[in-house]
């Protein structure tokens, strides 16, 4: 399959050859849209599927952390590389906090950008692995919820891409979210997340694994995005629940 690319640059053509290069050093990534700042760049993928996104550090209205931050918290199957001019380790450092995939120098060095794109394309694999042998023509509505559901089930440790899932099986993801809505009486973007809560509630009761092993475990980006999941779900922090379970 073909894996979506997103690049945000306000200097257009820097933005334009990096878009190039990428499309040339490996075939399984074309580029979606090429964005001047982090604002345009949200608002594309609030209403596109991508994949992934490189962005500039410095850029007007909202720079490449900014967005970077954004895309952690609320899209962490979106995998991100920090593209910039200066060679900064507070920038880097910062850049690492929300979990990119790379941090690229400028002028970009394509031996490295070739080799980011093969890591990511080797962990974008690994999601779409199974779904890619599926044949969906001949499935029901109803068989093709129960095949996300039992996607989920089985990948839920990973991060999950709703609109790269239903490209796969064929269809865009306003039809997946609706169908599986009306079967299901919530989004899958919701299912998900009831189903890691379901598995980590079990697990916080049932084991002594460290809470940061339990979010890291259920497919959460890190111990503070899971307890303030956690708690916003079921009115308890992770640990105050833990607390619940009978001792003996």
């Amino acid at each position: 399959m073909k894996y979506r690319v997103l690049v945000a640059d306000d200097e257009k053509l820097i933005a334009k050859n990096i878009a190039k290069s990428i499309e040339q050093l490996n075939p399984s990534f074309e580029i979606s849209a090429i964005c001047t700042d982090g604002k345009e760049a949200l608002a594309y993928i609030a209403e596109h599927p991508v994949h992934v996104v490189f962005t500039d550090i410095r850029m007007p209205e909202m720079d490449g952390l900014e967005l970077a931050k954004h895309i952690f918290f609320d899209y962490p199957y979106i995998q991100c590389v920090i593209i910039s001019g200066y060679n900064d380790f507070d920038y880097a450092r910062s850049a690492i906090s929300y979990q990119v995939k790379n941090y690229l120098l400028k002028p970009i060095n394509k031996e490295e950008l070739r080799q980011s794109l093969s890591e990511i394309e080797a962990h974008l694999h690994t999601i779409f692995d199974d779904l890619e042998t599926v044949s969906v023509q001949e499935k029901s509505t109803e068989e093709l919820v129960m095949l996300i559901k039992e996607y989920v089930q089985k990948n839920y440790q990973q991060t999950l891409d709703l609109s790269a899932m239903a490209d796969t099986l064929g269809f865009s993801s306003a039809y997946l979210t609706k169908i599986f809505t009306k079967h299901e009486g919530l989004p899958p973007s919701k299912y998900i997340k009831k189903y890691r809560l379901t598995i980590a509630k079990q697990l916080l009761l049932t084991t002594d694994i460290p809470i940061s092993a339990i979010a890291e475990q259920t497919g959460f980006s890190d111990q503070f995005h899971f307890s303030k999941t956690f708690k916003s779900a079921l009115g308890l922090s992770p640990s105050d629940y833990r607390e619940k379970r009978p001792h003996s």
